[in-house]
């Protein structure tokens, strides 16, 4: 469909003098309900968030929307599972969308050997991750400054398991490598951005 509706488009948006037919209600909420589906279908195919871009881009193949509409579409898949209650929720993490299953039923998709978040953090691995997400970029010695142990062994874990990663060297004597947290850290702690991570108890 090369045309785009008013509801999606404006003329004015288009650049064109033409008249654009009117779509009936009915005609719009087939159109709204089926660009929808199409959301479901790619989210249900992926195992990681799918940025918004690749979603338009996506919808866009089957009729083109201005991206508030594809936003309130996506809400409203949003807003749906939730009224019925379904087992699984559409997040937004990491700089995209995915489909995850509601904590209560974690027990019983573990109970066969499923776990949501892999391999569990290690006490050691989850106090350097900490440190780094809430004061990266940060240098290996200046965690160890604050924990008060070497702490070499468990950077080269998180960085093997990309939950961190180097973003830069600091000017400093040595040029010591900067770490920051990844989109992987976002992804298995089911965090939008930085800005969910709780405050710092002082």
């Amino acid at each position: 469909m090369s045309k785009e509706i008013n509801l999606f488009i404006s003329e004015m948006e288009t650049g064109t003098e033409e008249a654009t037919p009117a779509w009936s209600p009915d005609q719009e909420r087939v159109l709204r309900q089926q660009i929808k589906r199409i959301i479901e279908a790619i989210l249900f195919s992926s195992s990681a968030p799918v940025t918004f871009d690749k979603l338009r881009q996506v919808a866009d193949t089957f009729h083109a929307m201005r991206p508030k509409v594809l936003k309130e579409l996506i809400q409203e898949l949003q807003q749906e599972y939730m009224s019925q209650q379904r087992a699984f929720r559409l997040e937004e993490i990491a700089q995209g969308y995915i489909l995850r299953t509601c904590e209560e039923f974690s027990p019983y998709i573990e109970s066969i050997g499923i776990s949501r978040r892999g391999e569990k953090l290690s006490h050691p691995a989850a106090e350097v991750l900490a440190i780094i997400a809430y004061r990266q970029p940060i240098t290996r010695p200046q965690i160890d400054a604050i924990r008060g142990v070497d702490s070499s062994g468990t950077i080269y874990n998180l960085l093997e398991r990309q939950l961190i990663e180097p973003v830069g060297k600091l000017e400093a004597p040595g040029r010591p490598t900067l770490y920051g947290i990844t989109k992987t850290f976002l992804e298995h702690f089911g965090l939008k951005d930085l800005k969910q991570l709780p405050p710092l108890q002082i």
